[in-house]
């Protein structure tokens, strides 16, 4: 009698009526239990306050502003316990040659700096004829290549040496970063070990750096030889011999910004 209470009905799309059962006729149960489908019911409850859950934290990482850094390194940490047999590759940070501007801290004042300097120069007398330049945003010591060098050499004299190695602990105190610049003056080299003044102009200027390490400086600097490139910068009123001789010379370049890698 069950099966014939749930006979579909094919017609109208209707449900079927079904008539009472005549008296003394048992008739359908009403409380037939159909059977459970799904898991138990505490499965829902789990299921909602894990969706929660989940919008909670998506919510709070959308307010927040996660770093960079501190991100591939977390990522990069998983990738090694998950897989450990895949190689990583960690980025390298920036350079100071970078097409990125690096974010120096600010170092000692150049206007205290050129008083400082300005002090110790006049009591070297290796190093007296130095010229003091305070630019915008550098301070430059150009020191003259003939009381240095010998001509068409990049080799220092030991009074050059000495010179060099008390200015190089005075740099080394100081947490500002310095590069060395070596320039020329426009005649051609027609004797010597170096045929062009590009390579003379770099060769000082690393003997100037390597003095400079001797004396203890240890922070990294920038060394370039730039020949007679800015040969025509100098004032054109100055006599030729009197330019010449000004564009022979090293140049150490005090920026107020920190070296790249001082603790």
């Amino acid at each position: 009698m069950i099966r014939d209470f749930f006979q579909p009905w094919r017609g109208n799309g209707r449900a079927k009526p079904v008539s009472s059962p005549a008296a003394g006729e048992e008739g359908p149960d009403p409380f037939i239990q159909l059977p459970k489908v799904g898991g138990p019911v505490w499965l829902l409850t789990f299921l909602d306050t894990i969706a929660l859950l989940l919008a909670f934290f998506i919510m709070l990482y959308a307010m927040s502003s996660p770093s960079e850094t501190a991100f591939k390194e977390l990522s990069a940490t998983l990738a090694d316990r998950l897989n450990p047999d895949q190689e990583t590759v960690a980025t390298a940070p920036p350079t100071a040659l970078g097409l990125e501007a690096d974010k120096r801290e600010a170092a000692l004042n150049l206007d205290y700096l050129f008083s400082l300097l300005r002090t110790h120069l006049d009591s070297e007398p290796v190093l007296a004829r130095s010229v003091l330049h305070r630019l915008t945003d550098r301070l430059v010591i150009s020191l003259p290549s003939d009381v240095l060098f010998a001509r068409n050499s990049a080799r220092l004299d030991d009074a050059a040496r000495l010179a060099l190695f008390d200015l190089g602990g005075v740099l080394s105190n100081l947490g500002n970063r310095v590069d060395v610049y070596g320039h020329t003056d426009p005649a051609p080299i027609r004797s010597g070990p170096y045929r062009t003044n590009w390579e003379l102009s770099l060769a000082r200027a690393q003997s100037v750096a390597a003095s400079l390490i001797d004396s203890g400086y240890d922070k990294p600097m920038i060394v370039q030889g730039f020949a007679d490139t800015r040969f025509e910068l100098l004032a054109r009123d100055i006599d030729l011999p009197r330019r010449e001789a000004l564009a022979r010379r090293v140049d150490l370049v005090i920026y107020p910004s920190q070296a790249v890698g001082t603790p």
